[in-house]
């Protein structure tokens, strides 16, 4: 069959059948669990019919799943009554199926209840943990119409109508509003994260606001060459291309409310829990739920003994202008002060080097350029943005740490910390568990010729 094309040419059916090779060619690559997320194919509304048992009541694209394929796993579709009310996955023949199945008992349904499912069709290697949420509100909500109006049930015109708009929304938007009479439902495909790193007491946290850095799963944002036109990346919202700012002023929780002003790049949490008067476990737990949410990163404890040396990415510098900007905001003392250069920052990055201590770097740079802003601050911009990387201390007692030098673990404290030497534990962590200060723990590694230094 031959259809003229809008803009001149022949339209051939094989032209759809040549397209579709070339999209599973393409998706060959993706196997189940390799954690990419793919669009939604289609939604359809199982349910049980009294006469005609299981069957497809209403899809949206028609026919995207064929009455073959439906009748092999149509015992998922519509379960055993032990598991309703249970998000389910089915992966079966080409197809990854995300339902939640719905079982309402009433006297006025013929077999005096009525079962039925609304589920999402994804490919077969996509990841859909995200759309399960999803799947099972809707699920809810359509119970609660069915109970009231018989809005499933009696097949209603409109259900093939929603099934577009939900289609459609999800997969541009990610998400949708539902207005059906006084009823109104927002739906939102939330991003599932990996849970956090376990937070340490000598972790650093830093608000991701604060220094230009995007959200968790969210690019890093770069300005596009000279001519080229802006595209909008698929899956965004609206609301995340606009610049993620921190309201201290928000509905925090107590504890983070207590916290947030004391997270400014500097204050390790054994720090903050103890100038904060908050139990430490409570404030890990508070960090690491924000860490998880993108509110804050963490990074070792900024020292002026700390070594640090510069990375490749370094060169983004050169080229990237939001990141300068970003850069010369962060670490520009005040207002009134002299406004650095980008030579300035590049200038002390590039002098950054295993061998020389940031408190030399501060000395040299003292009366020069760097005067005019906050080292510190841009050490701390450089490791979130991967330009700088720290050098940490790993000390290793060399002899039998169980009888050196004939001493006891009762007669010898000093003994206990040696037990941590091991090259596993860097200095900071050390200091945090031993509960010593730096200067201290510098002392007992220079008294001790068995003690060797790793800096990694």
């Amino acid at each position: 069959m031959q259809v003229q094309r809008l803009g001149g040419g022949i339209w051939n059916e094989n032209d759809c059948v040549d397209q579709e090779l070339v999209s599973r060619k393409m998706e060959t690559r993706y196997y189940e669990g390799c954690g990419r997320e793919g669009r939604i194919r289609c939604i359809f509304l199982g349910e049980f019919h009294p006469v005609a048992g299981p069957k497809i009541s209403c899809q949206f694209p028609e026919d995207y799943i064929s009455k073959e394929v439906f009748d092999s796993i149509s015992a998922y579709i519509i379960p055993k009554p032990q598991i309703q009310k249970c998000t389910m996955t089915i992966n079966s023949l080409g197809h990854k199926i995300v339902g939640y199945p719905i079982r309402i008992e009433n006297p006025r349904y013929e077999r005096n209840a009525y079962l039925f499912n609304l589920c999402f069709v994804c490919d077969s290697w996509s990841k859909t943990v995200q759309y399960e949420p999803v799947v099972k509100k809707l699920g809810e909500h359509l119970t609660i119409m069915e109970e009231e109006t018989r809005f499933v049930s009696s097949g209603s015109t409109k259900l093939p109508t929603l099934l577009a708009h939900l289609l459609h929304d999800l997969n541009t938007h990610r998400k949708a509003t539902l207005v059906e009479g006084d009823t109104v439902m927002h739906l939102k495909v939330l991003e599932i994260r990996k849970d956090p790193a376990p937070v340490h007491d000598y972790d650093v946290p830093v608000l991701l606001a604060s220094v230009g850095l995007p959200r968790p799963g969210r690019p890093r944002r770069t300005a596009p060459p000279e001519g080229a036109e802006v595209q909008r990346q698929e899956h965004l919202d609206v609301e995340d291309e606009e610049p993620f700012e921190v309201d201290m002023d928000a509905d925090w929780d107590l504890t983070t409310r207590q916290l947030l002003p004391y997270i400014n790049g500097y204050n390790y949490v054994s720090k903050i829990a103890a100038d904060t008067n908050v139990e430490k476990t409570l404030v890990k737990s508070c960090i690491q739920n924000l860490v998880y949410y993108g509110v804050v990163t963490l990074i070792p404890v900024l020292k002026f003994s700390n070594m640090y040396r510069a990375t490749p990415n370094l060169s983004r510098l050169f080229s990237d202008q939001e990141l300068q900007k970003s850069c010369l905001a962060f670490i520009t003392k005040g207002s009134d002060s002299k406004k650095p250069t980008l030579s300035d920052v590049l200038e002390i990055l590039c002098a950054l080097q295993q061998g020389t201590t940031l408190r030399a770097i501060c000395e040299r740079f003292a009366n020069t350029s760097g005067s005019t802003f906050d080292i510190r601050r841009l050490v701390v911009f450089a490791q979130l943005h991967e330009l700088v990387r720290g050098l940490k201390r790993y000390p290793v007692y060399v002899r039998n740490p169980t009888r050196p030098n004939g001493f006891s673990t009762r007669t010898d404290p000093v003994l206990g910390i040696r037990r941590l030497f091991t090259g596993k534990h860097c200095t900071d962590e050390i200091c945090c568990l031993a509960r010593v200060d730096l200067p201290t723990l510098e002392q007992i590694i220079e008294d001790d010729p068995n003690i060797v230094t790793i800096w990694r």
